[in-house]
Order: C-alpha cells, then sequence, then structure tokens
C-alpha cells in the first residue's frame, strides 16, 4: 500500500513539473510611463553662415592709389585703415592756396593808397573767362552723368522687377544695384561740382563789374581781395576734404570679401578698391526638402548646433523663405527639390565667419503640458495608430490619436493617460493580450 502511495505522488509530481514546465511563459518587456511636457515638432538639416550685406570701398576721388596689403578673407574693424592715397600734390597744392591768401591780405592793408589798374582788370577778365570754361565743362560733366545715372535706373527698376518674380539670381540684382548707386553718387558729385562752378563765376563776374564800375572805389578794392579770400577758402576746404578722404577707412566690422586693386597705382574717383562684408549682417542658409520646407514660416524659432558654435545652443529664427525651389545632388547621390531658408540670430551674430557650417533645428510646433510618449512606441495598423499599454500584466494593442511629432517623442491627444504603460519597439509578434513581465525603463 505505501507502495502504491509512493509512486502515486511521484506521478503527480512529474505531470505537474510537466505543465508547469509546457505553459507559456510572460514576455520580459521594458515599459515607459507617459508624462506629461512640452511637445515639439522640428526640422534638422545642415546649414551654412553667409553675410547679407557687403559694401564695394571705391577712391574717393582721383589719385595715386598706394599699395594695399590687405588679403582676401582678412577681419578689418569698424573705423581701421584699409588704404591710403599719396597726397604730394594736394599737400603742395594747399601750401600755395595758403600762400596766396597771405598775399592777398598784404593787398587789403595797402588797399587805400592803390587803386584798380588796368591789370587787375585784364585779370578779373580772364578770371571770368577760365570760370566760364569750369562751369561749362562742369555743367556738359553733369548732363553726361545725368544721362548714364537714368539708363542705369531704369536698368536697376527693371532688375528689381525681375528679382521680385525670382527671374533672376540675386547677385545679378546686388551688381546692378552696385552700378546704380555709383552713378547716383557720380551724379550728385557732378551737381555740386556745377553748382561750385556757377558759384565762382558769379563772384568772378561780380569782381570784374565792380572794377570797372568803380575804379576809384578803393573800398571795392577790399570787398574784391576780400572775395578771392573767399574763393581760397572754398579751394582749400575742397583740397582738405580730399586730404581727408585720402584716408580711406573700414565703414563696418568685417573680412574682406573680394581685393580688386593691389599695386600703386593712379586711378579716377569712383574705382572699386575692396568688397567688405558686414558680420552684423550675418545670416544662416540652408537648404530644406521641398516636401518638409510647407512646415517652415517666417519667424519660427531655431536652434543652432555645431563644433564652431560651441557647447550651448545659438537661437535665431527664420526671417527669410526662397519663394522657388531647385535641384540639388544629395551626398548618397540623389536628386532632391529644395528650398533655401534663411534664418537671423536673436541677440546679434555671434563671432563666425561666413562659410562656417552647422547644424539647424526649425521648431515648427511647440505646445507644454502636453502627454508624452516614444516615438518608436508607434506603430499603424488599419491606417491607425496604436501602441501597446500594458495592463494588469497583458499587453493591450490601443488605438491612439498624436499631435505634434519628432525623432524622439509623440504627443498623445487622445488614448492614453499620464502614467500608462507602453512598450517602446514591440516585437513584431507581440499579440494583444499576451501576457508579459514588465521592466519600467527610461524614456
Amino acid at each position: 500500500m505505501k507502495r502504491i502511495l509512493f509512486w502515486t505522488v511521484v506521478v503527480v509530481g512529474v505531470a505537474a513539473i510537466v505543465f508547469l514546465a509546457a505553459r507559456p511563459q510572460p514576455l520580459e518587456v521594458e515599459v515607459v510611463r507617459c508624462v506629461r511636457g512640452t511637445a515639439e515638432a522640428f526640422i534638422t538639416e545642415e546649414a551654412e553662415t553667409r553675410l547679407d550685406d557687403d559694401y564695394v570701398i571705391a577712391m574717393p576721388v582721383t589719385g595715386r592709389l598706394l599699395r594695399i596689403d590687405l588679403k582676401e578673407g582678412a577681419q578689418v574693424e569698424k573705423g581701421s585703415e584699409i588704404a591710403r592715397l599719396d597726397t604730394f600734390e594736394r599737400d603742395e597744392q594747399l601750401k600755395r592756396l595758403e600762400a596766396r591768401e597771405r598775399e592777398i591780405r598784404a593787398l587789403i592793408v595797402g588797399v587805400d593808397e592803390a587803386k584798380p589798374k588796368a591789370d587787375d582788370i585784364k585779370a578779373a577778365e580772364l578770371a571770368v573767362q577760365e570760370a566760364k570754361l569750369r562751369h561749362q565743362s562742369a555743367k556738359k560733366s553733369l548732363e553726361a552723368t545725368q544721362i548714364n545715372y537714368r539708363q542705369e535706373e531704369k536698368l536697376f527698376k527693371r532688375k528689381e522687377t525681375l528679382l521680385a518674380k525670382g527671374s533672376i539670381p540675386e547677385a545679378d540684382f546686388i551688381e546692378a544695384e552696385r552700378r546704380y548707386l555709383m552713378l547716383k553718387t557720380k551724379c550728385d558729385e557732378a551737381l555740386l561740382n556745377e553748382g561750385a562752378a556757377r558759384k565762382l563765376l558769379e563772384q568772378a563776374e561780380v569782381k570784374l563789374r565792380r572794377l570797372r564800375d568803380s575804379k576809384d572805389d578803393n573800398e571795392f578794392q577790399r570787398a574784391a581781395h576780400q572775395a578771392r579770400i573767399e574763393q581760397i577758402a572754398a579751394d582749400k576746404a575742397v583740397v582738405r576734404d580730399e586730404l581727408r578722404k585720402s584716408v580711406i577707412k573700414a565703414p563696418v566690422s568685417g573680412p574682406v570679401l573680394e581685393k580688386y586693386q593691389e599695386s600703386e597705382q593712379v586711378l579716377t574717383a569712383g574705382t572699386p578698391l575692396l568688397k567688405i562684408g558686414d558680420l552684423n549682417s550675418l545670416r544662416i542658409e540652408s537648404d530644406i526638402l521641398s516636401e518638409e520646407v510647407g512646415r517652415v514660416k517666417v519667424g519660427q524659432p531655431v536652434e543652432t548646433f555645431g563644433p564652431a558654435v560651441g557647447e550651448k545652443p545659438v537661437t535665431g529664427k527664420v526671417v527669410r523663405i526662397y519663394p522657388s525651389g531647385f535641384e540639388k545632388i544629395s551626398s548618397l547621390g540623389i536628386e532632391q527639390q529644395r528650398v533655401k531658408v534663411i534664418v537671423a540670430f536673436d541677440d546679434g551674430a555671434p563671432r563666425l565667419r561666413p562659410g562656417v557650417r552647422l547644424d539647424i533645428k526649425i521648431i515648427t510646433g511647440r505646445r507644454k503640458n502636453a502627454l508624452l510618449i516614444p516615438e518608436r512606441a508607434l506603430f499603424k495598423m488599419s491606417d491607425q495608430w496604436h501602441v501597446f499599454v500594458v495592463r494588469d500584466g497583458m499587453a493591450r494593442r490601443t488605438p491612439v490619436k498624436i499631435g505634434l511629432r519628432n525623432d524622439e517623442q509623440v504627443e498623445i491627444t487622445a488614448g492614453l493617460q499620464a502614467g500608462d504603460l507602453v512598450i517602446p519597439n514591440p516585437p513584431q509578434d507581440l499579440e494583444d493580450g499576451a501576457k508579459v513581465a514588465a521592466t519600467v525603463g527610461g524614456d
């Protein structure tokens, strides 16, 4: 009897062991809690710094340019000397004018004892003839400059219209604008020269008329001498202004982008010398995929990353989206349609040079106090987003609605609650209702 009982116990034990071994074991899975936080949707892309504004430095006056030692790429500071003209001739001219002024002042001392002579009248007549020639020359120069300016103005306005339509590159518009502004400056100078020449002619005619009408009027002589002193003073002011302009200074701080002249040579006013970029106009240019650029809007915040920026991201915002796209070959050799987007820095441009490569993140959407789960927990079934939620030791396939989404997190707008446990990277063979052993991990 005892033997039978013993074997009965053995058989029951073995059966129990076989049953337990054959029973399905719970699947071990890692779960993550649904939490509330800030949801973001963004686009990441490579980018490069560039300058929006540059300045072409030209010869301010005609003269001999001394050698320019600056090289392309050199950094200059606003107000620093970048080029210089030889001033010997103007220095000597100023000395002659000062000597002439002293001579005339000496003549004024004896004006009461002197009377106008034939030579004085002859000199005044010659001065009038010379002033007329100068005025005629200045007037012709003004007319020619105005004709060129009006033609260039029409061309500039036409290219401005074409640029707005996207029919020409921006570089063509910038070149047309440079020529237009240069001719405008020349036109203004020619107008000033014509006015100065006309004024000198009027003074010479007044002097001659008074000499003829007042040969015996000593006070008129005094006035005539004084007029000549005023004329000399005007000539001295012109020479001093040209001497001041002989030291050419940088209008902005930035790099030398182009160098048009180098060796010592005589050049006319307006000849381009250097092109300097304005670092305050430093912008970021990025080529965004055409299928993503629809999410980008002017004013959206941008974070900038990269070795050139440092550990802390630099913030900015989208300031321009180009109206048309272009084709670009990716690093993998794939032809892509892209659109240029321009980003400006928030707190002024950091100390970066143009042409520096960066990574940017354009924030296309942001919502606080959103319900968040890892993006890798999502999967689609029958055109509906689902996640696996662990409840009572079982994996439950749960339909959800999503909001903002990025590569790491996704906003859940319906289907889940804060604290729910979801399975990131659910196995392909995981079924609804499967028993699981959950381990809470990070997100």
